[in-house]
């Protein structure tokens, strides 16, 4: 008597695979030297993905340097109707550099490194 094997795929339960954040945002230059990013939905990760992705590949800065929130989400200036965060390469005015590690764009003078603002890419967001 033979014996068979009988090969059956195995189905995986994963979850689907969702593109990094960068395909959620556009970033567009602002006079100043401050740049805007307009976000698919307003998320934290998605503004400081499109931030880091544009502060890296647009302006050439290094992975050290340091992006600093000017604005938190308000309208648009490139998108008129859309909300926006907008940033700088330098601290605003009047920023003081707060205790603690926090990716909120709503605090003025928030901050964090290129690097750690393309590592935001990577984080799933729950709205799409």
């Amino acid at each position: 008597m033979r014996s068979w094997l009988l090969t059956v795929p195995l189905a995986l339960a994963t979850s689907p695979v969702v593109a990094g954040n960068e395909s959620r945002s556009q970033a567009y230059a602002l006079p100043g030297g401050l740049f805007e990013v307009v976000a698919d939905f307003s998320e934290n990760a998605i503004y400081w993905c499109g931030a880091g992705t544009f502060a890296r590949s647009t302006l050439q800065s290094p992975a050290g340097q340091r992006i600093y929130v000017w604005q938190g989400p308000s309208a648009s200036v490139a998108r008129p109707g859309q909300q926006a965060v907008r940033f700088g390469l330098t601290p605003p005015p009047g920023a003081g550099g707060g205790a603690g590690f926090s990716t909120d764009v709503g605090i003025i003078g928030n901050a964090m490194s290129v690097a750690q603002a393309r590592q935001t890419c990577n984080e799933r967001t729950s709205s799409g």
